[in-house]
């Protein structure tokens, strides 16, 4: 995940989620599990929705695809992201190196569950809909926690997921800031030069 700092706004781009890979475990109601997502779920959830939000936290929302503050796309290694942010609380944890990754909420359209002999059920998500994107300034208890939500009874499983970390780090790029008031330009040689031209 790259965090760049510049003019008062932060973009921070990287992988939401790679695909086809293995979660560490989750546990839920039925047990604990492996979880992941087939290539192409991404790509054809994003075709179904493309106004995406883009959260914090969870929480409160800071944009969507639409006013050009998210940008999602599947690739060959799983969703990716960028994201522009002007938030103030959002640009100073930025600063100061406090954002912890992305995650995901998403509804299950189609499932598999596949037994393992002495290993976690093995789910794969082949349908999703992806309704936001967060960018975290907390860590999971750990990573692939499942974050279940249930708003109203008979609606969907709201379920959130954070990423596996695809590159392994956290690149942070900061444009240093300037002191509140500047020094002023000191133009006496100029003034000099030219009082000397002059006379």
């Amino acid at each position: 995940m790259k965090i760049e700092v510049r003019n008062g706004a932060v973009t921070i781009e990287g992988y939401v989620n790679v695909t086809e890979r293995l979660s560490k475990p989750i546990r839920d109601v039925r047990g604990q599990f492996l979880e992941k997502v087939a290539t192409g779920a991404f790509n054809s959830a994003l075709q179904r929705n493309d106004n995406v939000e883009l959260r914090f936290n969870h929480r409160r929302k800071l944009g969507d695809q639409q006013d050009g503050s998210l940008e999602l796309r599947e690739d060959n290694i799983g969703l990716y992201a960028k994201a522009t942010v002007s938030d103030a609380e959002v640009v100073k944890l930025a600063e100061e190196r406090k954002l912890k990754g992305w995650s995901f909420g998403f509804r299950k359209l189609e499932d598999s569950w596949d037994k393992q002999e002495n290993m976690p059920e093995i789910r794969t998500l082949k349908a999703i809909d992806v309704s936001e994107v967060s960018i975290l300034s907390i860590t999971p208890a750990y990573i692939a926690t499942s974050i279940s939500m249930r708003a109203d009874e008979g609606e969907d499983l709201l379920e959130c997921r954070s990423n596996e970390t695809a590159t392994g780090t956290l690149e942070y790029d900061i444009e240093e800031r300037k002191d509140e008031e500047e020094e002023k330009p000191n133009n006496q040689k100029y003034h000099d030069i030219l009082t000397k031209l002059n006379a």
